[in-house]
């Protein structure tokens, strides 16, 4: 899908969306230019390290609906949520009567864990955006065979490169022998520094450990690894190598709206159409890049309650679905091959996370999810729930690819802030995790957990024949928000027939010197179709002039026999 172009947004629009916040409850006053230089400990100690907490109590609708138009970060347990509070926030919730308590910053200078053996593509520092690209240039390099550079067919809309890793034994053969994929990301979110991280180091773990590790060896003989560290480089380097201003770089628009320094957490959408110096380059600075939400810019439940309806919203879902390009190029390459298992990484809470992040409805593989999910909190010691549990979400990656591929999916909120002291946090929770990660990818290789096609390309004659082209295909309508059935709220799961964003799938392999096949497949038919009882969706099995309609559910086997080409 071609990239919209958003209609502009007015300065004064843009403002007075600010200062309404929740519904003209919350009501935010723009800083005064040069306000920054009035606060406790002056402008340049703000970060998103320095900045405070609050801690607020959600007393009923209207406390909730009053704090739409802060940071509101994450749920914590007995209805307090954790606010970031940037200037002026905290006048802000004394005035509207919410109940609070601050929480003071403090440095984070823990040592490294004794004892802790070095870890995978360990640093002693977070790595910033050419790093990653230095580090996934290097690997592909040093192992050749083995691993590949991906670079995603979109730039951002700063004009950078979105890269990404695919590894296995043979990352060739790998590419058309019908294996499933398994796929690793990070930095969705850009303050969430250590998700990159954590990407990163399975790539290492996986390709360091290939043929000395009996486990690893066998998991790259099955699956195909794609590990995509950076999914939204302009919010990550604004982020990461964030310039500390004694002004605010936009001082007619608030804080909380802009997301400013180390805490900015969306992308580089501008709205007001307003650039400063060249685009595409590391030099400029886009005052108005309000931002785009990557995370809520996914169709599934796009536009629902958790999505961000304003662009002042730090969960801003975008002018209408798939309108930024880091949405397209995630949601592209999955639909190109058959995910069976995704693990996306966040900060932080602690949380392993599966579907559904907008109903309690239980999603038709909700048991298996469960489990699954529980077996990897053994090792990480994460709480295991539903998306929706954290607070209500709508256009995530995680629901989308659930949603429209029928994929497993968790996404796992690491730590306790969003980036914390590397020394003390990344390497352990990197070892922390690495046993939950490896059980995830083999139940993404695991033939029980997915649909195995079988098959052999024959001519005229039946002779075999060699590497003949085996795509499986389907197209569908992924719902929004607008096509779901309203006045249920949370518990709302039957879909409305029409409307929707249609999309298709496509995923290819070859036969083998003998002719035959074995494609590895997600179900053939979405969660919410099956949950409607509606007819049972099919993929289609393309095999030069044979075409087959197959119907499966997790775990079956389908022998297609002989397929004239």
């Amino acid at each position: 899908m071609p990239a919209p172009t958003p209609s502009a947004v007015s300065r004064r629009a843009l403002l007075a969306r600010a200062a309404l916040g929740a519904g003209a409850l919350a009501v935010a006053g723009p800083l005064a230019r040069g306000a920054a230089a009035a606060l406790p400990g002056g402008a340049a100690a703000l970060d998103v390290d320095g900045l405070r907490l609050a801690q607020v109590r959600v007393r009923g609708p209207r406390d909730a609906a009053l704090l739409a138009g802060f940071d509101e970060t994450h749920a914590v347990a007995g209805g307090v949520v954790d606010v970031l509070l940037w200037p002026g926030d905290e006048a802000r919730l004394r005035r509207l009567g919410l109940e609070h308590r601050i929480v003071e910053p403090r440095a984070d200078v823990r040592a490294r864990a004794t004892g802790l053996p070095v870890q995978p593509g360990e640093r002693s520092a977070y790595r910033r955006l050419s790093d990653y690209t230095t580090d996934m240039v290097a690997l592909a390099s040093q192992h050749q065979g083995r691993a590949r550079l991906i670079t995603f067919p979109e730039r951002s809309l700063e004009g950078r490169t979105v890269l990404g890793l695919e590894i296995a034994d043979d990352v060739e053969a790998a590419a058309t022998d019908g294996r499933p994929t398994f796929w690793v990301d990070g930095a969705h979110h850009s303050r969430e520094w250590p998700s990159s991280e954590y990407s990163l180091m399975f790539a290492y773990d996986l390709l360091e450990s290939f043929g000395t590790d009996e486990r690893v060896t066998a998991l790259l003989q099955r699956v195909k690894v794609v590990v995509v560290p950076v999914v939204n480089p302009d919010g990550f380097a604004t982020s990461r190598d964030a310039v500390y201003a004694t002004t605010p770089l936009d001082a007619d628009v608030p804080w909380a709206v802009t997301g400013t320094m180390t805490g900015w957490r969306k992308n580089r959408r501008s709205f007001t159409g307003l650039l400063y110096g060249p685009a595409g380059t590391r030099s400029e600075l886009n005052l108005d890049a309000h931002g785009v939400d990557p995370n809520r810019n996914y169709p599934f439940y796009w536009g629902g309650e958790g999505g961000g309806g304003d662009p002042t919203s730090q969960t801003y879902g975008g002018a209408e679905p798939f309108s930024e390009p880091e949405a397209r190029n995630i949601a592209g390459l999955m639909k190109a091959q058959q995910v069976t298992a995704y693990l996306t990484n966040h900060t932080y809470g602690r949380l392993c996370m599966r579907p559904w992040g907008y109903t309690t409805h239980v999603s038709p593989d909700g048991p298996l999810q469960e489990e699954l999910g529980a077996r990897m909190c053994a090792f990480t010691g994460y709480r295991n729930q539903i998306g929706l549990s954290l607070y209500p979400t709508a256009g995530t990656s995680r629901d989308w690819s659930y949603g429209a591929l029928r994929t497993l999916v968790y996404t796992f909120e690491h730590g306790t802030s969003f980036h914390p002291a590397y020394a003390s946090t990344v390497p352990a929770t990197y070892a922390d995790n690495r046993r939950a990660w490896l059980l995830l990818a083999e139940a993404a290789a695991d033939p029980a957990m997915h649909v195995v096609l079988t098959g052999r390309a024959v001519d005229a004659t039946g002779a075999a024949v060699e590497g003949a082209k085996v795509v499986l295909s389907k197209t569908f309508r992924t719902p929004t928000a607008a096509q779901f059935e309203t006045g249920s709220g949370y518990t709302a799961y039957r879909v409305v027939a029409d409307g929707g964003v249609e999309e298709t799938v496509r995923s290819a392999a070859r036969t083998g010197p003998d002719g035959t096949f074995v494609v590895h497949a997600n179900p053939s038919t979405r969660p919410t179709v099956l949950q409607d009882g509606r007819p049972a969706e099919a993929w289609t099995v393309t095999v030069g002039g044979s075409v087959r309609q197959v119907v499966a559910d997790r775990g079956a086997r389908v022998p297609l026999g002989d397929l004239v080409v």
